[in-house]
């Protein structure tokens, strides 16, 4: 049998399951349950609650309709992310990218004149870079508008 010790084991280590705090008219309690949810990439959210009572068996029946229901997993994926073996597949994990300064995305689009999606697209290296071709071209371009002319 399973035990709610082992759903919030789930809850803890799967991706993407925040704890909700629990709120009555606005002000908050402690309350009989830790409640969580899970935003899906397509929009819908998934909410859940697990009892404090932590020792207490979770019934088959109401394992089941949890696991289908609530969290929509399988009992093998329930039962290696619980364990610590294994996380939600389902988990969207957002790439481990440097985020692009302010200043930068200001400049490259308004002073370079890239569009903005284009700007999106670009890694911080790459828009460094073309910073820095921007400011080279302008180098070069006033460095022969103030050489004296041969004659």
């Amino acid at each position: 049998m399973t035990s709610f010790r082992e759903l919030k084991a789930y809850l803890d280590n799967a991706i993407g399951w925040e704890e909700v705090p629990n709120r009555s008219r606005g002000r908050s309690r402690g309350g009989d349950h830790w409640r969580y949810q899970k935003a899906l990439p397509d929009g819908r959210v998934l909410r859940t609650k697990v009892s404090r009572s932590l020792n207490k068996e979770i019934g088959p029946i109401l394992l089941g309709h949890i696991l289908r229901h609530q969290l929509e997993t399988t009992v093998e994926e329930f039962q290696a992310t619980s364990s610590g073996q294994g996380e939600d597949p389902r988990a969207v994990r957002m790439p481990d990218v440097e985020p692009m300064p302010g200043w930068l995305v200001m400049r490259l689009i308004h002073t370079v004149g890239l569009d903005e999606p284009a700007v999106r697209a670009l890694t911080l290296a790459d828009a460094l870079a073309a910073w820095d071709d921007y400011i080279m071209r302008l180098a070069v371009e006033a460095q022969h508008a103030t050489r004296p002319r041969r004659r």
